[in-house]
């Protein structure tokens, strides 16, 4: 492959609506464990579950775009800043980190999963992609 066919095949990443998507899911995902537990976030015992479960859900976009790592980092680092971390750039970086380091755990890997195929769930639509985002709080009662 030449270099023409090189940067030719390199479309650019479609961030916006990445992050849409990545929104949307994580809204509603939230959604109920937020209503049974305005302060889910607030509870560091679930923080393996639900960051766990957010990593998957990365994973599953990062296929699905092909994105590269660099790519990857960025978008979850915006992902994290936006949702999690008030938009805090230095909390945003600590909890990437974090959920790195949880992804890397043998039940974090496991709650990953679970994210992953609900993220493939919803984006295939059909009549089953609207349970998709009950994944999450089928992961905290358990």
């Amino acid at each position: 492959m030449g270099l023409f066919e090189f940067l030719k095949s390199k479309d650019a990443v479609p961030y916006e609506k990445i992050y849409g998507e990545l929104d949307r899911f994580t809204e509603a995902s939230l959604a109920m464990p937020k209503m049974n537990n305005p302060f889910l976030l607030d509870d560091k015992s679930n923080h393996p579950m639900i960051f766990g479960y957010f990593m998957g859900v990365m994973d599953y976009i990062a296929k699905a775009y092909q994105l590269n790592e660099k790519d990857k980092r960025k978008i979850l680092t915006q992902y994290l800043s936006k949702n999690f971390a008030d938009n805090n750039e230095e909390e945003a970086k600590a909890l990437v980190k974090y959920a790195t380091d949880v992804k890397e755990t043998d039940e974090g890997c496991h709650y990953a999963l679970r994210g992953k195929l609900a993220m493939k769930k919803w984006t295939l639509g059909g009549p089953m992609a609207a349970y998709a985002p009950m994944g999450l709080i089928k992961i905290l009662n358990d």
